[in-house]
């Protein structure tokens, strides 16, 4: 059975034409640890060039092909 982690990246990899995300939940994260999740997240969805989980302080952007930290200020979503 697949995690919730895994059915997001699975949903973001089928949304091809997504260039910006902002992950939010009513509730706590149900990611347990969010370093590997954005590993796979910037690995099976290359078209992704913002990723991001408030909740968490996380913000990613794409660079070199990888989704490598940034702050919020870099977000399109937050400017």
């Amino acid at each position: 059975m697949l995690g919730v982690d895994e059915h997001i990246v699975n949903l973001l990899t089928a949304f091809v034409h997504l260039r910006i995300f902002t992950l939010e939940f009513s509730e706590g994260c149900p990611i347990e640890d969010v370093h590997p999740f954005i590993t796979t997240v910037s690995d099976r969805v290359p078209h992704l060039e913002y990723f991001s989980i408030p909740q968490l302080k996380h913000y990613y952007k794409r660079v070199g092909g990888e989704l490598v930290v940034c702050d919020e200020t870099e977000c399109p979503l937050f400017k």
